[in-house]
């Protein structure tokens, strides 16, 4: 994969947070995301970790027009961060970059020669969308709105794993919570 989840990284290596709470990055649990919020004033980075089945309801290649239409969609609305989520305009906050891992590169990676063959790792698709802000008032940054909860219903539970000034935290929101507080 050539996204380099730098958030992910920072949480599992350098907080230790992952094995207090028992989770584990590459979890694949349909219903289930994961958020990753780091706020490093001025920064701001959140990374959004699902599988694909809880936002387009499948998880293999697109194969019908319809499919490929979700598909096209998704990965248009990803690239909008209002989307998924709003956060405070006191925090003056500016998008400075966002990326988004291509969830079928495996696939296209792996031939079948056998028909007989079969990979369950070949049935699981997850996606990866982050997001980097710069807030020139982070102080103000008390809250996220999460519409992207309302926006898939297929994202049942969202286990948000925060690293903030105020140090390493974990909050679970079951919708319909669409408001994350900060600590």
């Amino acid at each position: 994969m050539k996204l380099i989840r730098k958030t992910s990284l920072l949480l599992l290596l350098g907080t230790g947070l992952l094995p207090q709470v028992g989770l584990t990055a590459g979890v694949h649990q349909h219903g289930v995301a994961q958020l990753d919020v780091v706020i490093e004033p001025p920064a701001l980075t959140l990374a959004l970790h699902s599988p694909l089945a809880n936002l387009i309801g499948f998880e293999h290649p697109p194969a019908t027009a319809e499919e490929q239409a979700l598909w096209a969609e998704l990965q248009e609305h990803m690239q909008q961060p209002e989307l998924q989520l709003l956060l405070p305009q006191a925090a003056d906050c500016s998008l400075q970059s966002s990326d988004m891992n291509d969830p079928f590169a495996h696939h296209a990676q792996h031939s079948h020669t056998h028909e007989d063959e079969h990979d369950d790792d070949h049935d699981h698709a997850d996606l990866t969308v982050e997001y980097h802000f710069h807030c020139t008032r982070s102080e103000y940054l008390k809250h996220l709105d999460l519409p992207l909860l309302q926006n898939y219903p297929g994202i049942e539970k969202l286990e948000v794993r925060m690293l903030t000034p105020s140090g390493q935290h974990l909050q679970i929101l079951q919708t319909p919570d669409q408001r994350l507080t900060l600590p």
